[in-house]
């Protein structure tokens, strides 16, 4: 036997699988920066990124340009983890696609957080039992009063409600202070406050705010809150994505994403608040659904 050569081969595994994972994040890497650019230079690619982005809200901006640039078409995904605690499991053979895996690991005591490259699938791979993936809010509901009641406690500044107003919500910077129209419908409000709620959170967010008008910040505020009302099913108008190239002009894709990043940011928060909120509620009508009829 000679050890050495295979001390050499082992060697060599570790070198050729190292060069293997550094390709593949370079082409994950290149994809992504693609992919937001085709998103913030585009119209239809930013409004279709918004709404796979609502369908998929525990996804990161990364993970869903990535699925949109591999998979077109792409509505519904998940990890095969995820699928499974759905009740549903991958078609075999179903090659899926590339996303980011969160990956932490500790060097010199301390932990970093990291990446590897894992797979994604989208819905029509996957087969089992059917599954409901949002929660549907709807006017003069319990649930919608709910959703409502989770809004305002993640609302970070003072709450007003405002009788003969001429808009649905606005935030005032200068008194820190959201005013809400009493005399609209439940689903134009929740848009419309969903709305402030991100422009309050996000004034001084790092400084990337900070300075801007609001008819700057139009853009982000409107996408933040058409993703949580699709992701509820409110009815509510795409954002005019018609400026997008405008706003993005010369960003590099690092500093774009960031942006996006800061839109999901309030979205994923505000939608975790109220699928929190209607928890009992949802499983308790799960748990007279599955009682057996008489």
């Amino acid at each position: 036997m000679n050890f050495g050569a295979i001390i050499e081969k082992k060697k060599q595994d570790t070198e050729n699988f190292k060069q293997q994972k550094a390709a593949e994040r370079e082409e994950l890497s290149a994809m992504g920066d693609a992919a937001i650019r085709a998103v913030t230079q585009q119209p239809e690619a930013y409004l279709h990124y918004l709404d796979v982005q609502a369908n998929n809200p525990g996804f990161s901006v990364s993970n869903v340009l990535l699925a949109m640039q591999q998979c077109p078409d792409v509505v519904f995904f998940n990890t095969v983890e995820g699928w499974n605690k759905l009740g549903r499991s991958v078609i075999s053979g179903a090659a899926g696609f590339k996303i980011r895996v969160s990956d932490p690991y500790v060097k010199d005591g301390r932990t970093y957080r990291g990446y590897k490259i894992g797979r994604a699938f989208e819905e029509t791979q996957t087969k089992g039992s059917r599954v409901t993936i949002k929660t549907v809010l709807t006017d003069d509901t319990p649930e919608m009063e709910l959703a409502m009641r989770a809004l305002l406690y993640k609302c970070p500044v003072e709450v007003k409600a405002v009788k003969d107003a001429d808009f649905d919500a606005c935030y005032d910077p200068q008194s820190k202070t959201i005013y809400v129209s009493e005399t609209t419908t439940d689903s134009r409000i929740f848009a419309a406050f969903t709305r402030e709620i991100f422009r309050a959170m996000e004034e001084h967010n790092n400084g990337r705010y900070a300075g801007r008008s609001r008819e700057e910040t139009e853009l982000d505020a409107n996408s933040a809150a058409y993703m949580l009302c699709r992701s509820f099913g409110i009815p509510c108008e795409k954002p005019d994505a018609s400026r997008v190239a405008a706003l993005y002009e010369g960003m590099e894709p690092q500093d774009a994403r960031g942006f996006l990043d800061s839109i999901q940011r309030v979205f994923r928060e505000l939608h975790d608040a109220v699928q929190k909120e209607l928890a009992p509620q949802q499983q308790e009508r799960r748990y007279r659904y599955s009682q057996p009829t008489k």
